[in-house]
Parts: structure tokens; C-alpha cells; sequence
């Protein structure tokens, strides 16, 4: 045979071994990682500074501080063909970022879209089903490109919900819950933070000085938030009073505020809403 020919079938076989991986344990063979690393932007409401009575958290914080869940997904750029698709994950460590690390996927563009907060009860983007405020949800989304050139990148989570806060003074003693209605909300968001749909919240709660709601921004006009207070006796049935109805102005990251304060000595209460950076009262009832 001819050496020339001899020659070329050896560097033939010697191409393959080296080009390929043969081994019993996976981990000996190379990969391709693309490594991504999650932070979060929204760490605090733009407005909290107003509000004494919530506490910032502290810009250090590990991450799951944030985000008590993970979950993500990645397509293919121009198909939309989903590639990877994790569960909703428990987020725990002290670390200050989430990594997210994707092995073996051909070079090419990708959509990597990443949620925060998500229960595995509710669809994606979906913010209130069933009239329920649901959970305090993040996202981000970016093309990324996968190839020699890639670098380790980092996503920012954004906060779609907006927060209600609700300051209750000085009330009877004989009250003890209270419910609130709200309605016209967004239902849902897409990883273009597009909100659609329509959707009230209820909510019931025990009457506390402080009660926090997530709410979705108002869809395209303000919403009417309907407040009813209980005592152990009417909390079934009637009242024990409803204030009339507020129109509000959710926005996303921002805390909207409603303080009520009972004045004793008149009987009456004094409906406080935030506005423009200060309190204006709306309202004052007579209950006599």
C-alpha cells in the first residue's frame, strides 16, 4: 500500500479520537457551557422612601430575599421553538445572583425569558387568577447570542406588579377584618412587558395598622377600590362599615397608598389618599 495513502488513514482514525469523546463517565467528556447570571433590578419600590412604614431592603441581600422561586425558559430566536424549559424551582443560598447554566446547545441566537415568584398553580404571566392577589412576580427577557464569542451575562429581574398600601388608625376595638374589592386590572403580562386582559381582586384580611396587596397596573383607566370593615359579629353579613368607593392608580413598581383614621372625639373617619407626594384627605364620614 501505498505510505502516502498509509499516512492519511492514520490521521484519519487520530482526527476522530481526538475530535470525539469515549468514555464510561460523561463528565470526562468537554461541553460547551453557556453561563448566565440573574440579578435583580427592582429591589425596592421606586416610592418607598415616602412610606416609614415599610422597610427597604438592603441592596446586599442573597437573592432569594427577592425571589422565593426560578423558573425560565429559552427558544430558538426566530422559530420560537423552546429548547429548554426548567420547573418552578425553590431559590435558597446566600448568594447575591441566581447562575443559570446551559450545556451542548448549537451555536445560534436564543430568547432566554426568566420569571421570579411563580407558583406552579398558575400559567405563565398570568398576575391574578380567580380574583386572588397571587404573588409579588419578576421577569426579564433577552436575546442572547450562543457561540465561541459568548461571554457570561447578566439579566435584571423587573417587578410587573405595583403594591397597595393601606394605613388603618385608631379603629374600634370591635372591628377585626376588613375586605377590599379592586377592580379593573391587568391579568396578565408577556415577556415584553405587554399587560392585557381585565380582572378584579378581593381580598380579606385581618385588620392590621399595615395591609400590603400586589396588584397588576390599572388597565387603561384607574381602578375603584371598594373597602368594607367587619366585627366578629357582621364579618359574615353586613358591614360594620363601607367606605365609599376610591378611585386608584396602580403602577408597576410604585406603591399606591390609602391611610383611614378614626377620630374618636367627632365619630367620624377621615379617608387620607397619597398623591403628588403628599397626603390629601378625600373624605370625611359622619357616622353618627
Amino acid at each position: 500500500m501505498n505510505v502516502r495513502l498509509i499516512h492519511y488513514l492514520y490521521m484519519v482514525v487520530l482526527l476522530g479520537f481526538t475530535s470525539s469523546c469515549i468514555s464510561d463517565d460523561l463528565s470526562d467528556c468537554p461541553t460547551t457551557q453557556y453561563v448566565v447570571q440573574i440579578s435583580v433590578k427592582d429591589k425596592n419600590y421606586k416610592n418607598i422612601g415616602s412610606f416609614p412604614q415599610l422597610e427597604p431592603k438592603e441592596e446586599n441581600t442573597p437573592f432569594r430575599s427577592f425571589e422565593g422561586t426560578i423558573y425560565y425558559t429559552l427558544s430558538e430566536s426566530t422559530t420560537r421553538a423552546r429548547i429548554r424549559e426548567s420547573a418552578v424551582m425553590v431559590v435558597n443560598g446566600e448568594d447575591q445572583m441566581y447562575s443559570i447554566t446551559f450545556n451542548n446547545i448549537p451555536e445560534g441566537e436564543y430568547i432566554l425569558t426568566v420569571w421570579g415568584n411563580m407558583t406552579q398553580e398558575y400559567p405563565v404571566g398570568i398576575l391574578h387568577q380567580d380574583n386572588k392577589e397571587h404573588t409579588d412576580i419578576y421577569m426579564t427577557s433577552r436575546k442572547l447570542r450562543f457561540d465561541s464569542s459568548y461571554q457570561t451575562t447578566e439579566l435584571s429581574l423587573e417587578r410587573t406588579k405595583g403594591l397597595l398600601l393601606l394605613l388603618c388608625s385608631n379603629f374600634p376595638a370591635v372591628v377585626t377584618s376588613l375586605k377590599q374589592n379592586i377592580s379593573h386590572l391587568y391579568q396578565s403580562v408577556d415577556a415584553n412587558f405587554n399587560y392585557t386582559g381585565t380582572t378584579n381582586v378581593e381580598k380579606r384580611v385581618p385588620l392590621q395598622a399595615t395591609v400590603t396587596t400586589f396588584l397588576a397596573p390599572n388597565a387603561e383607566e384607574d381602578s375603584s377600590l371598594k373597602l368594607s370593615f367587619y366585627t366578629d359579629a357582621t364579618k359574615s353579613t353586613t358591614p360594620f362599615l363601607e367606605l365609599p368607593d376610591i378611585n386608584l392608580t396602580i403602577k408597576r413598581n410604585e406603591i399606591s397608598a390609602i391611610a383611614i383614621d378614626y377620630k374618636a372625639t367627632d365619630d367620624v373617619y377621615e379617608i387620607w389618599m397619597f398623591i403628588q407626594e403628599q397626603w390629601t384627605m378625600i373624605h370625611r364620614l359622619d357616622i353618627k
